[in-house]
C-alpha cells in the first residue's frame, strides 16, 4: 500500500507538478481515466495539459501532500481515497489548493499504475 501511495506522490511531483507527459506511461495503465472535476480526461488529454501548461509556466513551484485515509486492497487492485493539497509558491506570493480524490490502482508486470483517478477541487484556500 505504501507502493501505491509513493505512486500517487510521483505521478504528481513528475505530471501535474513538472508536466512530464513522457512519464504518464510509467504512472498510468494505457486505459487510465480521471474524473476531473466533471470532465472525462484520458493520457492524451493529460499530455495535452501538460504542454499547455508548461508554455504559461511562469515559475511557480507546486508543492504536493497528501492524507490517505483509506485503503481497500484486493487481489491485484487497490482503491485509495485521500486528501490532496498543493501549496503554490511564487513571485506573487504563496496559494494553497486542496482536492477529495480516489484512485484505483493495479499491478502490473512492471508494478503498480494507476487506471482510474476521480477528482473534485475543493474552495480555494489563500
Amino acid at each position: 500500500m505504501k507502493a501505491v501511495q509513493q505512486l500517487v506522490q510521483d505521478v504528481f511531483d513528475d505530471v501535474w507538478s513538472d508536466y512530464k507527459k513522457e512519464t504518464l506511461n510509467k504512472y498510468h495503465t494505457k486505459d487510465f481515466i480521471i474524473l476531473e472535476h466533471g470532465e472525462v480526461w484520458t493520457n492524451d488529454t493529460i499530455a495535452d495539459w501538460c504542454v499547455r501548461a508548461a508554455k504559461r509556466d511562469q515559475g511557480v513551484e507546486r508543492i504536493n501532500s497528501f492524507d490517505f485515509f483509506k485503503t481497500e486492497k484486493t487481489a491485484d487492485r487497490i482503491w485509495m481515497a485521500y486528501h490532496n493539497y498543493a501549496t503554490f509558491k511564487g513571485s506573487q506570493g504563496e496559494s494553497k489548493m486542496q482536492w477529495l480524490e480516489s484512485v484505483i490502482a493495479i499491478k502490473t508486470d512492471s508494478g503498480w499504475k494507476l487506471q482510474m483517478m476521480h477528482s473534485t477541487r475543493l474552495p480555494r484556500k489563500n
